[in-house]
């Protein structure tokens, strides 16, 4: 499962955190402010209930007949229902009051003496009963607030809070964004940074500038560590490349004593000609470790002198499976084009005629020798394939095969033509060096293919 970007996470962190303690905080305050509110309705209406009772009791007394005026005057200052009950019978109730609103439980308990009161849900409307006995005329009082609009109150409220806690969990995004480029910024820079190092751009740094402490450690850090990185880079090649010219004289040396002792390997006994065989095969292992070691010493220290031309793919290729032949004395494999005769691309001669020659000569060594030599232009690259006739790569060695010194199977075989490892090293950096990839896959013909996969430059952009 991919992995969400660091940037995403912190802002999703910020907005979820901003979103939670606003809700917490919105739902407290609702909460808090509705139990304030009902109470001081509900205190509110409880004592105007008891003036109310007064009032009927007084009435009742002194004048009865008074008694629907009143109950219609309580209600219109009120804005609540009023119900009166005596001996078991309504004796009056104000316009719009309904029996149906005082359940049966609240009569029982006023009749028997308590007060009342209670909230309840009266065909989908939250009411407020208060039940008050009146003895001394032998009289029930019932009064029924309606909280339609304190609801409506609540409702209001509710949708401040929830806005509220919209605006700041957007508010806590926006902040999420502003701290997150502040702080992904800087590795954002490290990453870059490595990107172009990998890519052999050893000469990049990073502004120190005027930063927070802690970005500019990392940036000293870093640019100290790159540093180190290259001081050792270099000296491990400047190392490799003197030991190699010290190596050239006396290897020179051999070789020219080993030629003269070919030229009289007849006069020598058998043990000896067996002898002089070795050494001329190592000799020849060995004047190939030099070169190598040489070549890889310049390239490490960006050293090698390249001169990038624009030329005809199959042209080259030509001239260097030819020389890649004559140099080893080995035939020529064919050549296959497909759909590149007028294909460029942007090389350094010297370097892909070392390509191909390492790549023939792989083929020769370790897989029978090579089967053909294909190149193909397709969707703006060039592919070109070196396939062989040996037995293939396996799959868990096609990428330790380009490491240096890395010679697989045929390390262990001490019967066959053993190599330096670092054939195909030179042939990975060089066509990374072109801008291009190499793998190794599997060849039609049964054996290995090395497919090289180069951008390719149209006639009309030279």
């Amino acid at each position: 499962m991919r992995r969400r970007s660091l940037r995403l996470r912190l802002m999703v962190t910020f907005g979820l955190g901003a979103f939670v303690l606003s809700s917490l905080f919105a739902s407290l305050t609702y909460l808090g402010v509705r139990h304030v509110l009902v109470n001081d309705q509900q205190q509110t209406d409880r004592r105007q209930s008891f003036v109310n009772a007064a009032l009927i009791r007084s009435t009742l007394f002194s004048s009865p007949t008074e008694l629907p005026s009143l109950l219609n005057s309580i209600e219109k200052a009120t804005a609540s229902n009023v119900l009166v009950q005596t001996h078991h019978q309504w004796l009056s109730k104000s316009t719009g009051a309904a029996t149906s609103d005082v359940s049966q439980a609240i009569i029982h308990r006023v009749l028997s003496g308590d007060t009342v009161e209670q909230t309840v849900n009266s065909n989908g409307e939250i009411i407020f009963v208060v039940g008050v006995s009146i003895p001394s005329v032998e009289t029930q009082f019932y009064e029924v607030f309606q909280l339609s609009s304190l609801e409506h109150t609540l409702r209001i409220l509710l949708l401040v809070l929830g806005a509220g806690a919209l605006l700041t969990s957007l508010i806590g995004i926006g902040g999420g964004l502003w701290v997150t480029r502040r702080a992904v910024a800087p590795l954002e820079r490290v990453s870059s940074a490595a990107a172009l190092i990998a890519q052999g751009e050893l000469t990049t740094r990073l502004e120190v500038g005027e930063a927070d402490r802690e970005v500019q450690q990392l940036t000293e850090s870093f640019n100290a560590m790159v540093s180190q990185l290259v001081e050792r880079l270099q000296r491990d090649a400047r190392f490799a490349s003197d030991v190699s010219h010290e190596l050239r004289s006396p290897l020179t040396t051999l070789a020219t004593t080993a030629s003269v002792l070919v030229q009289h390997r007849d006069e020598l006994s058998s043990i000896g000609q067996e002898s002089l065989d070795l050494l001329v095969a190592d000799l020849s292992i060995f004047q190939s470790l030099v070169e190598d070691l040489l070549e890889m010493a310049r390239s490490d220290a960006s050293a090698t002198s390249s001169t990038v031309e624009t030329v005809a793919v199959v042209e080259l290729l030509n001239q260097s499976v030819r020389s890649a032949s004559q140099r080893h004395g080995l035939p020529e494999p064919p050549i296959v084009v497909i759909n590149a005769h007028e294909c460029f691309i942007a090389v350094d001669r010297r370097r892909f005629e070392r390509v191909i020659t390492n790549l023939v000569d792989n083929a020769h060594r370790y897989a029978n020798g090579p089967v053909a030599v294909r190149v193909e232009h397709f969707d703006g690259h060039v592919t070109i394939n070196v396939d062989d006739a040996g037995a293939g790569v396996a799959l868990e060695e096609r990428d330790q095969v380009f490491e240096r010194f890395f010679r697989g199977r045929a390390s262990n075989d001490r019967g066959s033509f053993r190599g330096t490892g670092l054939g195909l090293s030179l042939v990975r950096d060089h066509v990374q060096g072109f801008g291009g990839t190499i793998h190794v896959l599997d060849s039609p013909e049964g054996g290995a293919r090395f497919q090289i996969v180069i951008p390719a430059i149209e006639p009309d952009d030279q």
